[in-house]
């Protein structure tokens, strides 16, 4: 498609998912029109100060909206472009003057990168059979987040070189930092000069050496983007007295995932992925890496694998795969380091994390696909969810369980048994499969920052280090499930109840009775832990609704001192899927 169409295309999908969220969020407040057909999309419409927005959408679980694709109309003609959409919301949505400006600016860069995806788009087959490091620059984003692909401070140059849309290479810049001001963590099994020797050939090693003595300097990969916007300016006295020496480009290149800071070697898929400090703002934080969890990082990796391989039900089983955080780095700004009070994007600045690469994990004819690629829909609307249960020759009831057993079953093991809360989102997840795409086993990385504890003292606890414990959040049973509401049952499985009743005629109330077997069959099977099940909450009747878009247009924390403090992403209270079927059938 050319650009003209591509524009609209991208316009029009952020409009019909902008109507559907906010609304679930609610910041907007749809009428009715006409009457009611159960199980159908019907019509609604959305007065606003000289527009009226009309659309046909479904309710589902957690009371969400799924909007009819291409149904969306202002003022009786085609909605196409959300900017319009938030200009005649802008006193629904409390946005005014300069934060109205910034989320314009955002929504288009938002509005511009998903055109560059439609301009490439494959299709779902193509999708579900590609490299997993490649198919992440065809993803549409955070499924909740209307404002989902911003990247406040990237140049549209930038966007051409770096966003993942973009399907090009990026090659890592290396610099060398004194050790006064640097620390480096590894696993036990690591050292720095094995993971330079694996991370370099053998001449780059040389060339880098005599630039800077690693005795005297701990080496890291840094994202181009930030040593020129970065380093070049904040590190700048550093770079000139030698306290930062560039080291040069690597020979090998990158694809970035969604995230941008995180990269994957294509030069040599068996070396690591890396996450960088990319100090651009993107949803709700800015993407530098925070020093007590980066340097934990290998630290919470050795414990969670010991634990695993320990545990007959992960590691045989369900072969619940921790792709581990093997190695990192941080750096300290000698000046700006030591000011308490400078928001924490100055304090995040320069650091880096190896994770152990997907290749490792794989067999002969085994393909891994991250959970955020399974809703895609190619532009001729077939998605992968669908393409895979076909394939996979098994019908929709048979894969969906197996998948829900291959996924929650671990996770509710790590929460009750272990006291592990991961963040198990779409883009930490991923599903492998067999050449039919049949599921198999099921992957979960992201743990410097991603992994939360009980706040009680479980004797597995014990066996973590003091300073990775310090800095893991601990929460309350039912708080820590809520990483399973947020990120699971409502931040996936709500899209993906929609898709099968579309698609395979799925009914909605039999795929949340498959979840709620799946977590049911977890309490009976292990009455051990059943106390601490219930204080999990996981079947009340209604939980708190995750508003995540509320928190990002408000935009009061993008320059918070504290990246952790408490974010308010919670408003109201909706029906639980898992406490009981919907007698309307949404669940």
């Amino acid at each position: 498609m050319d650009s003209a169409e591509a524009w609209r295309a991208a316009g029009t999908l952020v409009v019909h998912k902008m109507l559907g969220e906010l609304s679930y969020e609610g910041l907007f407040s749809p009428d009715p029109v006409g009457a009611e057909e159960p199980g159908e999309h019907r019509l609604w419409r959305l007065g606003l100060p000289g527009a009226v927005y009309e659309f046909r959408a479904r309710r589902g679980a957690f009371e969400s909206w799924t909007v009819s694709p291409g149904s969306a109309t202002r003022n009786g003609e085609p909605a196409l472009d959300p900017r319009i959409l938030v200009v005649d919301a802008r006193k629904s949505l409390g946005l005014t003057g300069l934060r109205l400006a910034d989320v314009l600016a955002e929504l288009t860069a938002t509005v511009t990168n998903e055109a560059a995806r439609l301009h490439r788009a494959p299709s779902a087959p193509e999708l579900s059979t590609m490299d997993y490091n490649l198919a992440d620059g065809h993803l549409t984003g955070h499924p909740r987040l209307v404002l989902n692909k911003g990247r406040v401070g990237f140049s549209a140059g930038d966007r051409a070189r770096y966003a993942p849309e973009a399907g090009v290479d990026v090659r890592l810049r290396w610099f060398a930092v004194h050790r006064d001001h640097a620390r480096f963590r590894c696993v036990d099994e690591l050292s720095a000069e094995k993971l330079l020797a694996e991370e370099l050939d053998s001449g780059q090693y040389a060339e880098f050496a005599r630039l800077a003595d690693p005795a005297k300097y701990v080496w890291l990969p840094v994202h181009p983007w930030q040593a020129d916007e970065i380093l070049g300016t904040l590190y700048a006295g550093e770079l000139a007295t030698g306290l930062v020496v560039d080291l040069g480009e690597s020979r090998d290149a990158y694809r970035p995932h969604q995230t941008v800071r995180t990269l994957a070697n294509v030069s040599r898929p068996d070396r690591r992925d890396v996450k960088t400090a990319v100090s651009v703002r993107n949803t709700l934080v800015y993407r530098g890496l925070a020093a007590g969890a980066t340097l934990a990082g290998p630290a919470v990796t050795s414990w969670l694998q010991r634990i695993g391989a320990d545990d007959p039900l992960l590691a045989g089983k369900y072969r619940f795969e921790l792709l581990g955080e093997v190695a990192s780095v941080s750096v300290e700004h000698p000046v700006l380091g030591t000011v308490e009070e400078l928001p924490y994007r100055f304090h995040e600045t320069l650091g880096a994390l190896w994770r152990e690469p997907l290749l490792s994990r794989l067999s002969e004819g085994e393909q891994a696909i991250s959970f955020a690629a399974l809703p895609y829909r190619d532009p001729d609307g077939r998605a992968v969810l669908t393409e895979l249960i076909e394939r996979s020759g098994w019908g929709a009831q048979r894969w969906c369980d197996t998948v829900f057993d291959l996924l929650l079953t671990p996770l509710l093991h790590w929460l009750l048994r272990y006291g592990v809360g991961f963040c198990p989102h779409g883009q930490n997840l991923i599903l492998v499969v067999d050449d039919r795409g049949r599921p198999l086993r099921v992957a979960i990385k992201d743990f410097a920052q991603g992994v939360d504890l009980l706040d009680e003292d479980l004797d597995c606890y014990r066996l973590l280090a003091p300073e990775a414990g310090g800095e893991m959040l601990r929460w309350p049973a039912h708080l820590l499930a809520q990483s399973l509401f947020s990120s699971v049952f409502s931040g996936q499985l709500r899209f993906w109840a929609e898709i099968l009743l579309d698609d395979l005629a799925l009914p909605r109330a039999r795929f949340w009775e498959l979840v709620r077997e799946v977590v049911g069959r977890y309490r009976e099977e292990n009455p051990d832990v059943a106390a601490r099940f219930d204080a999990c909450l996981l079947f009340a009747p209604d939980v708190e609704r995750v508003t995540l878009n509320r928190e990002h247009l408000a935009g009061q924390g993008f320059d918070k001192v504290d990246r952790d403090d408490e974010f308010d992403v919670r408003w109201g209270r909706v029906p639980n899927p898992l406490h009981a079927p919907d007698p309307a059938g949404a669940w």
